[in-house]
């Protein structure tokens, strides 16, 4: 302001210097004086002129934004509204951008320099607008804009947009925020951890009329984007939502696992009366399709609503569902049954209890039965000691069957050699006589050969008495121990004679 009016006062002397000094020189005739106040007048004319120039000058950092105030030449704020448009005094919907500006005059604007907004990572700039078009009725908060930019455009954003809450967010970054038209709150974002999602329920938003509409608790399950439960929940990621706006329920999606054991085990009562604990562990699972409708039941599932040390969804479902099973079977079993059964108990509680559960939209991996205690009362460790008493006695009655069993299979084995053993001498009996025929035969063969042979050798003798002569004679010879009388050998001169005396002389020849 104080240039401003340097400015105006140089301007002012230049132009009644002008025309002081055009005066002089006329009254006193002399061209040099005219010139000389011509000369000065323009000097203080353009200084002041730069002074009122200057004056009207605005510099802005990179990292502010200058809000504008303009004071005089414009006509009233009307409809309530406290940002000024186009020819409107009050605050200025235009901030001056970086740099330098001219012609914003200090008597008819009030110039504020402000910082930018800047939201840091992992947070949200949740914004308030202070003017606008109000809300519609039933409405908390203002539409959705398709880009932060233009909803931080206040000409734009006076045009059309509402005042109040805005469902729109600003991400880490950096803003020129109208400090007067709207308000920032840096909240922390949304950010999704693995092994969990998260489940959205939108109270902004259109309402969802589709045909597929599906209403569960009566809360609508609706596409994302519309007001009610979002169909989809949100994956591990980080996400810039309004957390004013929607309500946050994050849901477990791993393997949960509940230990009913010890203090904590599932009492039961068997058809008999016995009463004894059962250590059961239950395994269920919620998946992510399935997490928009566990909640829409159970609101919170993991947390800990009624207070009772157990999360919802335990304590309105698991352990609910798993007692009335495993006391229903017991009430049907004696004890010793309820016992020896255990694996059909398992098997069928983990039918049971997947159906149980299946309207939660819960699922599981199985039902296991750690541990029957029987045994943990008197009357129990009783009723298992007679069941091992007639399970000894059973195994005994067994031990002697099999020991029998065995005398018998041994009985039959020796009678089985022995069968045997006959077997094989009657075998050899039969051999042996087939042998002795065929020897007996191959001995008739042989005595009917030499009885052949003899009978030719007679034939070829001449005769009987010839051949006996001959056989004598071989057998003299075979006994003689070679010292004999040379003696004649003669016959009665017949032919026989002749012919044995020839031998005879034959052999005594060959042997001397």
């Amino acid at each position: 302001m104080g240039l401003f009016v340097i400015g105006v006062i140089f301007v002012a002397c230049a132009f009644f210097s002008g025309i002081i000094l055009h005066l002089a020189g006329l009254t006193q005739r002399k061209q040099s004086s005219g010139i000389m106040g011509k000369v000065v007048s323009a000097l203080f004319a353009l200084a002041g002129i730069a002074l009122i120039t200057w004056s009207s000058a605005v510099y802005v950092e990179s990292d502010m934004r200058g809000l504008l105030t303009k004071k005089i030449f414009a006509d009233d704020l009307s409809g309530g509204r406290i940002i000024a448009l186009e020819n409107e005094k009050g605050p200025q919907a235009k901030l001056l951008p970086p740099g330098w500006h001219f012609g914003y005059w200090p008597f008819i604007y009030d110039i504020q320099l402000v910082k930018i907004v800047t939201v840091p990572a992992g947070s949200v700039g949740v914004v308030k607008a202070n003017d606008g078009l109000p809300l519609l009725k039933g409405q908390a908060f203002a539409d959705e804009w398709d880009s932060p930019m233009d909803m931080l455009d206040a000409v734009q954003f006076l045009n059309k947009g509402k005042k109040g809450p805005q469902l729109t967010v600003l991400s880490p970054g950096s803003y020129p925020v109208h400090p007067l038209l709207f308000s920032v709150e840096i909240k922390k974002a949304l950010e999704v951890e693995v092994g969990q999602v998260a489940v959205i329920k939108a109270n902004a938003g259109p309402d969802y009329t589709g045909e597929d509409l599906v209403s569960v608790n009566g809360v609508p399950i609706v596409p994302n984007s519309f007001r009610g439960i979002w169909k989809d929940a949100l994956q591990p990621d980080m996400y810039y939502i309004n957390p004013d706006a929607y309500n946050i329920t994050r849901v477990a999606t791993v393997n949960r696992v509940y230990n009913y054991v010890e203090g904590n085990a599932i009492e039961v009562r068997s058809k008999d009366g016995f009463e004894f604990p059962v250590d059961v562990r239950v395994s269920v699972k919620v998946s992510a399709q399935d997490a928009p409708y566990v909640v829409a039941q159970l609101a919170k599932p993991d947390s800990d609503i009624d207070r009772t040390g157990f999360t919802t969804i335990e304590d309105r479902v698991i352990l609910p569902v798993i007692r009335a099973i495993f006391r229903n079977t017991a009430e049907s079993q004696r004890a010793l049954e309820y016992v020896n059964n255990r694996s059909v108990i398992e098997k069928e509680a983990t039918k049971k209890f997947g159906e149980g559960i299946k309207r939660f939209h819960i699922t599981t991996d199985g039902v296991f039965v750690n541990d029957i205690g029987l045994s943990k009362n008197p009357a129990g460790q009783e009723l298992l000691a007679t069941q091992t008493q007639r399970e000894v006695a059973e195994q005994e009655k067994a031990t002697w069957a099999k020991k029998q069993e065995a005398q018998v299979a041994r009985a039959e084995a020796v009678r089985a050699e022995e069968e045997a053993n006959q077997e094989r001498q009657k075998a050899a009996a039969r051999a042996s006589i087939d042998i002795n025929k065929s020897e007996a035969l191959a001995l008739m063969e042989r005595a009917r050969g030499e009885a052949r042979a003899y009978e030719e050798k007679i034939k070829a003798l001449g005769g009987t008495d010839n051949f006996i002569m001959l056989e004598v004679v071989k057998d003299s010879v075979n006994r003689w121990d070679g010292v004999a009388p040379s003696v004649l050998v003669m016959g009665d001169g017949g032919v026989g004679d002749g012919a044995s005396a020839g031998v005879l002389r034959e052999i005594i020849k060959r042997d001397k």
